[in-house]
């Protein structure tokens, strides 16, 4: 570490060590090094807009009369007008075959609708209870009037930051001692010590839970784990397969989901399960010069089986020591942020007339983790 120079100058007050900070994430090989910076937070509650674009449905609870009635019970018609069209799908996601309009939202969770809309031949299909209903589109007449139930508000996730320090306290002896080719001991202690928030940080932001800050309570950002919960979670469990992870893709590309910088964050048992999926059947032949020793071989990125738009699903892998070992997330890297409320500064704590010298550095943040129940998956108990 003889590049980064912390001195002992207190003439300013308070120093920004943020610089530092950064430098020395850049160069760990921990999931806080990939994780981009976004604009700094402006609370202690930092409050985000979810923008997947996912399908709005709900489903069938029951029916009037039967499943080829005109009026249909569902578990919510909130963002439902009159004039939208509904198609139908079983719970396996087959097909019901037949398009309705909706006649009249008459509650919370009763509709009547219009059968055999637009000409569809024969009779109206039998719905079942449990049946998927999803909305095709919301016809506008001609110089309609701006209405309030043509949409729907985004939904709100807020995170809260959380407050990280350490002090470095040395006696002024050993502080005109250098170390290690930093600028003295106290310099050199103040990097351990970044280290060793940087090593916090990232812990909470694979296993943190949200806490709110009172006069009681400290105050934590959630992580990684706690927004993917109740999200798409992958619970097959057993060994580690591509059709799992295939599966992962799958469901984020349903809610909406779509990127280039997916990563596969999964401990180091799981990291060699997936290079393990290169097997000699699918190996490709490989040359290599006479009297070359080395050998073996590792998988660094997975190319899913569905094809897109824009070309295969795909995720680099990460290994994550921290991370748990019967779990793998797929993880959307362009929903996932750090955000500042104060950037990390040291200042003198040093009492008066004390033999000794203190530094206090503190910094407060949060994560912004976007979309967490579309945009990302979690497979969960996994063979260890």
């Amino acid at each position: 570490m003889a590049d980064m120079q912390l001195t002992t100058d207190f003439s300013n007050g308070v120093r920004s060590v943020q610089e530092v900070y950064d430098m020395l994430i850049a160069k760990q090989p921990i999931l806080l090094s990939l994780v981009r910076r976004g604009a700094n937070a402006l609370a202690t509650k930092e409050e985000w807009v979810e923008d997947t674009l996912d399908t709005a449905t709900t489903t069938i609870a029951s029916f009037d009369t039967s499943g080829t009635g005109t009026g249909i019970n569902v578990a919510s018609t909130t963002g439902m007008v009159a004039g939208q069209l509904l198609r139908f799908e079983s719970s396996g996601g087959a097909d019901r075959g037949e398009i309705v309009k909706i006649a009249s939202v008459d509650s919370a969770t009763d509709l009547t609708v219009v059968r055999l809309f637009g000409g569809n031949p024969g009779s109206a299909v039998t719905l079942q209870t449990g049946d998927i209903v999803i909305s095709v589109s919301k016809p506008v007449g001609e110089a309609s009037a701006a209405t309030a139930l043509a949409g729907a508000e985004p939904s709100i996730s807020f995170n809260y930051t959380q407050i990280f320090d350490r002090t470095v306290l040395l006696s002024r002896t050993s502080q005109q001692v250098r170390q290690y080719g930093a600028a003295n001991a106290m310099a050199y202690q103040a990097e351990r010590k970044l280290l060793e928030i940087q090593a916090e940080v990232n812990n909470q932001l694979i296993w943190g839970e949200k806490e709110l800050r009172t006069s009681s309570n400290k105050g934590a950002f959630g992580g990684i784990l706690s927004f993917l919960r109740g999200g798409n979670v992958d619970t097959t469990g057993g060994s580690l397969s591509a059709t799992i992870i295939n599966n992962m893709l799958e469901s984020i590309y349903a809610d909406g989901a779509a990127s280039n910088d997916y990563v596969i964050l999964c401990n180091t048992n799981q990291a060699r399960r997936i290079s393990g999926f290169n097997t000699s059947g699918s190996n490709p032949m490989v040359m290599v010069p006479q009297g070359t020793t080395t050998a073996g071989g590792y998988i660094s990125q997975f190319i899913g089986n569905l094809p897109v738009a824009n070309g295969s699903f795909t995720a680099r892998v990460v290994v994550e020591p921290n991370f748990p070992k019967d779990k793998v997330a797929l993880i959307d890297m362009n929903r996932i942020e750090v955000a500042y409320l104060q950037d990390f500064n040291v200042k003198d704590a040093t009492p008066a007339g004390a033999d000794y010298n203190a530094q206090r550095i503190l910094g407060e943040l949060t994560v912004r983790i976007k979309d967490g129940q579309k945009a990302h998956a979690l497979a969960t108990g996994l063979t260890v």
